[in-house]
Parts: structure tokens; C-alpha cells; sequence
């Protein structure tokens, strides 16, 4: 249909929606004594030059989400004294490993750079568990962190070369840098520190007089029973106990082998009263008696007595 140009006015217009823009024109013929109206969509072609154009620019934010790191089948490892970086997802659950490679004692979890974004309630932390075992059954300790922290795990004393599994619950979306390292207290009931007769070694205890214990053995001179000495240069109040068993549970007769607690401490450790069987090994347990956390040192001593 061709229409007069001096009768034809073309209005040129642009419809836009949230994700199309539509482009047309309607033409008006004055002769027929109403509005024709006729819609034409995909015209580019002929509305080129008639029309001025302006498009527009949408700019959008990319959101990565949150997620959590292993499970509980495969969890992630961590190395000794190395940072991690890591994440857990809201109201969701990540999982570690870490294996002591310092030695036996106690280790602590150090969680830097925390955030915690879109908290499911007032409570902006995560949640941690340590278990002794590979179906996070067995827990020792659990604590909670709501800014960067360090936890202790109530001193409790690791075993060298065993693995401990670690979950991380967030009450909201959380990144955070995760570095397992050993801590103030040496030696565990599986693996204490062994001590030479008569040579003075360096040790430490962290903790208080509820937790936190380091943990030695010593085998007693040969011959017949002798009562043995321990002396240590320790500055803090200290405590100890003998003990005859591996499971440090049996006292070696407490009213002649008791430590008195104080600083500089000693004891003769005299057995059933004759004094301690040759060849035999003996286990000491050394706590500190401090009533808030305190890191310790010393230099402890067992020898047979002159």
C-alpha cells in the first residue's frame, strides 16, 4: 500500500522492558478519515535515519557464592604451622584434617581474617569441633569464634603423627585463613617425652590447674630399689604425679611420691618405701596450678638420690 508522503505522518517510538527493546512506527493517513494503525517489528531498515536511537547500558553485580570446603568423607588437610585459606557456607558444615608433626602436646587452631556476611541470627560466628577419629564421632572439644581468634582446644595433649579431624559450622556465610600449630605443652599419654637420669631438660606446660598437662617417662637405674629425686628451676607453681602404668592412672604411692606444688619444685620419689624398682619405667605427669591460662617453663631433673 503506498500512501502520500504529504498525508503520511510516521512517529517513530521505542518500547523497552526489563530484558528486550522493541522498535516500530505507526503511520497515520489523514484522507481515510481515521487512524491506521499498522506495527511493524524487526523494520531496522526503515527506520534508520528517521529515528534517533538511545540505548542503554545496564550494569550488573557478579555475587560468588559462599561454599563450604570438603566433607565429611574427603576433608581438606591442613599442614602443620602452614595458613589456610578457607570458607563454610550459611548454616553449613566444612571439614579439615591436620596431623601433629611438631611433636606431641598441645595445639592450638589460629582463625584469622574472619567474616561473616548474611548471619542466619544475631550470632555472627562459626562453631568449631575437634574429634579424635575419621567418622566425627569421638569429639574433644568443640569452642565457638566470632572474631579472629585462637583456640586452644583446652590444652589438650595430640598425639605426633596422629590425625585429628576438625568441623566448622557457620551461622552465616564465612571466609576465614585457618593455621594449626603446636602449643605450650609437650608430650601425651601415648607418646611422653623421655627423660635421661640426670640430665636437665627444657621443658613447658600452658594451661591452667584444670587443663593442660605435659607428660614424661623415665627408666630408673638398675639394682636394687633406690628413691629418686626431681628437681626443677621453675619460676610459676608447678604440681606433678608418678606414675607406675603407661595409662598415667596408677599413683606410685601418693603419701611418699606427692609433689607439693609451688615454685622450685622437688620430691624424693621413694616407692612402697624402699624406693623405686631398678630397670622400670616410671611415668610423670607436670601441671600447672594457675587459675587463669598461663604458659610455663622449666628445667626438671630426675636422678637416683645420692
Amino acid at each position: 500500500m503506498t500512501l502520500p508522503q504529504n498525508k503520511v505522518k510516521t512517529l517513530c517510538y521505542e518500547i523497552k522492558d526489563e530484558h528486550y527493546v522493541y522498535f516500530g512506527i505507526w503511520v497515520f493517513n489523514d484522507t481515510v478519515g481515521g487512524a491506521m494503525k499498522v506495527f511493524y517489528y524487526l523494520v531496522f531498515a526503515l527506520i534508520i535515519g528517521a529515528c534517533s536511537v538511545e540505548s542503554e547500558e545496564t550494569s550488573t553485580t557478579t555475587i560468588v557464592p559462599v561454599t563450604s570446603d570438603g566433607s565429611a568423607s574427603s576433608p581438606v588437610d591442613l599442614t602443620d604451622g602452614t595458613a589456610k585459606e578457607g570458607s563454610v557456607a550459611k548454616s553449613g558444615y566444612s571439614y579439615y584434617k591436620f596431623t601433629p608433626a611438631s611433636g606431641s602436646g598441645s595445639y592450638k587452631l589460629a582463625i584469622a581474617s574472619l567474616s561473616i556476611t548474611d548471619s542466619a541470627s544475631d550470632n555472627s560466628s562459626v562453631a568449631t569441633y575437634l574429634y579424635s577419629d575419621y567418622g566425627y564421632s569421638s569429639e574433644l572439644d568443640n569452642e565457638s569464634c566470632q572474631a579472629s581468634c585462637t583456640l586452644n582446644f583446652n590444652y589438650q595433649a595430640l598425639d605426633n603423627g596422629s590425625t585429628y579431624y576438625l568441623k566448622i559450622y557457620g551461622y552465616g556465610k564465612g571466609t576465614y585463613s585457618l593455621t594449626v600449630s603446636q602449643g605450650g605443652s609437650e608430650g601425651s599419654v601415648n607418646n611422653p617425652v623421655a627423660l635421661t637420669l640426670g640430665t636437665p631438660h627444657s621443658g613447658k606446660v600452658e594451661g591452667t590447674s584444670t587443663y593442660g598437662k605435659s607428660y614424661y617417662k623415665f627408666t630408673t637405674a638398675t639394682g636394687d630399689p633406690n628413691d629418686h629425686s626431681l628437681t626443677m628451676t621453675n619460676s610459676d607453681s608447678m604440681d606433678c604425679d608418678l606414675y607406675s602404668d603407661a595409662g598415667f592412672s596408677t599413683l606410685v604411692g601418693s603419701s611418699q611420691n606427692g609433689c607439693t606444688a609451688g615454685t622450685r619444685l622437688s620430691a624424693t620419689f621413694a616407692g612402697s618405701g624402699s624406693g623405686l624398682t631398678g630397670g622400670t619405667i616410671y611415668y610423670l605427669r607436670i601441671e600447672g596450678q594457675s587459675s587463669t591460662a598461663k604458659a610455663s617453663t622449666y628445667n626438671i631433673t630426675v636422678a637416683p638420690a645420692s
